[in-house]
């Protein structure tokens, strides 16, 4: 962190410096570079599901099962129609996976919450109304959004969960300062996701999601509708067929995530 924070500060330097030596159009035009510069840092930082820049975020599986294991997770459930087909298919193929439920869901749906754990499954947090709005919110109202999602969970299973996902994973300088005093809290982003929300059909998805399915892999997918995506999940539950199938074939242990297969990328 130190060391990032000293080529921040250095870079700053320089472009002031650059800056100071120019004159007439040069100027306007290094002022309007810095500009666009520095608002595409700060893109990159939200929407980059590798960035570290505001909220330290897990993309990828750590240590030696990085080259063998492979970790799906699925976001805006439960969803009566959609999660028991999902936990089907991973029965069916002996592969574990992780869970990130939106709280009013988990508490409209319980008993799919106590399968998920039951099934032996983690579940992790996605707030509890999973809002557009949540993103504009204070640091303040972005905790309490947070901490209603992670209690909505532990009432129903007696397990605070210790994994977070923001609503479309972005990581605004609010939710850094919102997640300081959260320190118990992991927020895990993904290596790949399907883009199943967006109404993409089941080969679409496999096609996106194939090249990315190897040792070391955090997949998304969503078990849920709504939230400004699609309702139907049908093509997803017919993706993951394929997926784990493909997942066999090559080899890969579908895990659920923790904290010791966990690593920042």
């Amino acid at each position: 962190m130190a060391r990032a924070m000293g080529l921040k500060v250095v870079a700053a330097a320089l472009m002031a410096l650059t800056l100071w030596a120019l004159d007439g159009p040069a100027l306007v035009i290094g002022l309007v570079a810095t500009v666009m510069g520095f608002v595409a840092v700060v893109a990159w930082g939200i929407v980059a599901p590798g960035s570290q820049l505001f909220v330290p975020g897990v993309s990828s599986l750590s240590g030696d099962r990085r080259h063998t294991e492979v970790a799906f997770t699925f976001d805006d459930g439960p969803d009566p129609s959609t999660t028991p087909a999902v936990l089907q298919l991973l029965a069916r193929h002996g592969a574990k996976a992780t869970f990130f439920v939106v709280g009013s869901r988990a508490e409209a749906y319980p008993d799919l919450v106590r399968r998920i754990v039951a099934e032996g499954h983690v579940v992790g947090s996605h707030t509890f109304h999973h809002s557009t709005r949540f993103h504009f919110s204070s640091p303040r109202a972005m905790r309490e959004e947070i901490l209603r999602g992670v209690e909505a969970v532990r009432a129903i299973t007696g397990v605070a969960p210790q994994l977070f996902r923001p609503p479309q994973g972005l990581r605004t300088p609010m939710l850094r300062d919102a997640m300081r005093s959260l320190p118990e809290l992991t927020c895990v982003m993904w290596s790949e996701r399907g883009l199943d929300a967006m109404g993409r059909q089941a080969p679409a998805i496999v096609e996106r999601l194939t090249p990315a399915l190897e040792g070391g892999a955090i997949i998304t997918l969503h078990d849920g509708g709504g939230f400004g995506g699609t309702i139907d999940r049908a093509p997803t539950v017919a993706a993951l067929a394929a997926l784990l199938a493909l997942a066999d074939t090559r080899r890969l242990t579908c895990v659920s995530l923790s904290e010791t297969r966990q690593q920042n990328s």
